[in-house]
């Protein structure tokens, strides 16, 4: 059974959780502000759109697919929404002229589920005459499943960190007692440069750096850790070290 989760849009949004079926579960509300949805989507592309007429109704179905693997429930939100308004002028009926009664959008997570598994959409959004706003559901089992694979994939920064920090464990230490090693050092050479330029200028700064590369190739060498690492134990060390 297919868990669906849907939105009503669009300045303040109703999220509920119902099953298709006899059993609804109870609504919940979440307030999502307008302006944002509109400006946090996710990159998207159109698989095809079918027009279909029948006396006055004029309808339009849009088949979509994401274009990335990492995407929260807020910027697919913002695909669908984006993907609404520019259908709302769409001319592509035979017989009408007019701007089209009923629009239904499904959005897939790949090109190949959007081609191949009709039913597989994470979300869609749907508005009808009768409809006051647009409607936006989601497959809550597929967009959990979706939004966890994208918040496992790591980014190059983490594997890069990943990577130094094995680098520096193999050497039996670790990346914040380096990192204050040279905080450390860069204080003391300061120092030192104060006491023989009290002028602060060109002569306090290359004495001070001088002094530093020495103290680092020393700490470096020690620890048989490669002076090419320096800048980033010195970057990570900022962000991840207290």
């Amino acid at each position: 059974m297919k868990i669906i989760s849907c939105i009503f849009w669009p300045f303040f949004f109703i999220s509920c959780n119902q099953n298709q079926g006899p059993n609804n579960n109870k609504e919940t509300e979440d307030s999502i502000p307008f302006e944002i949805l509109i400006k946090d989507m996710a990159p998207y592309s159109i698989y095809r759109t079918e027009p279909s007429e029948l006396g006055t109704k004029a309808e339009v179905k849009c088949y979509a697919y994401l274009t990335t693997d990492s995407a929260n429930k807020t910027q697919i939100e913002g695909t669908l929404t984006s993907l609404y308004f520019s259908l709302l002028t769409w001319r592509g009926f035979k017989e009408s002229s007019t701007a089209p009664t009923v629009i239904a959008i499904y959005l897939f997570t790949s090109k190949d589920n959007a081609a191949n598994m009709p039913e597989a959409w994470i979300g869609m959004l749907s508005k009808g005459p009768s409809d006051a706003q647009p409607r936006i559901s989601f497959d809550d089992y597929k967009l959990k499943e979706y939004v966890e694979s994208a918040d496992s994939i790591k980014s190059a920064d983490e594997m890069v960190l990943e990577k130094l920090n094995a680098y520096i464990r193999k050497r039996n230490k670790d990346l914040c007692t380096l990192y204050h090693s040279l905080y450390d050092l860069e204080g003391e050479t300061i120092k030192k440069a104060d006491e023989k330029y009290h002028n602060f200028g060109a002569e306090h700064l290359s004495y001070q750096s001088q002094l530093y590369s020495e103290g680092q190739r020393n700490l470096f060498r020690k620890y048989n850790i490669n002076d090419t690492l320096s800048t980033y134990i010195t970057a990570f060390g900022m962000s991840y070290c207290k």
